[in-house]
């Protein structure tokens, strides 16, 4: 056997203290929490964020009373960003001051609700009933405020006896002009 001396009772108190942490660990860290804090509060204060996700969501934009924008999807959820929704299966109509509709349908778009600019991606299509028109791209930004539909990438407008192709496209709603940019391709038809 071992004799006990102080030397020995050095080594002995930690190794007993390592050995028995099991038994005392949850008493002592029970006794040693923060009071006053309840463990709900903190957690809901962490899911206090806006996270959540929306069926069949219906936005409506106006400008000086009018109604310039119907917005649909089939769901929206939040993005990293604030203000900002992820939308699926997105329909909108856009609202000509003569009251024509600019129709455009994508399967995924952004909406920011404070700046009012919409982003469309994967196979978008825009089309205008009333001059027999469609639009075909991959990405579309339709700004709100300056009433402007823009396609920074490879576009195809197809109208009557017309095939256009360019690498961008810029259409004002208001005035109903387009302007398309890079290497323009045009078919006109008889």
């Amino acid at each position: 056997m071992i004799p006990l001396n102080r030397r020995s009772l050095v080594w002995l108190i930690p190794a007993v203290m390592i050995l028995s942490f099991p038994v005392w660990r949850i008493p002592v860290a029970a006794f040693l929490a923060p009071r006053g804090i309840e463990d709900s509060k903190i957690t809901t204060a962490a899911e206090d964020e806006h996270d959540f996700v929306m069926k069949t969501v219906h936005i409506v934009q106006n400008q000086a009373g009018k109604k310039t924008a119907e917005i649909r999807a089939s769901q929206a959820f939040t993005s990293e960003k604030p203000n900002e929704f992820v939308l699926g299966d997105v329909d909108a109509d856009m609202y000509d001051e003569q009251g024509g509709i600019v129709n455009i349908k994508a399967q995924t778009g952004l909406y920011n609700t404070e700046s009012r600019h919409l982003v469309l991606s994967k196979d978008v299509v825009v089309t205008r009933v009333s001059e027999n028109q469609r639009l075909y791209s991959n990405l579309l930004h339709y700004y709100e405020n300056e009433r402007l539909i823009d396609s920074p990438g490879e576009t195809r407008m197809i109208a009557e006896k017309v095939d256009i192709k360019g690498s961008s496209l810029k259409y004002d709603i208001v005035s109903g002009q387009y302007v398309i940019g890079g290497r323009v391709y045009c078919i006109i038809g008889e």
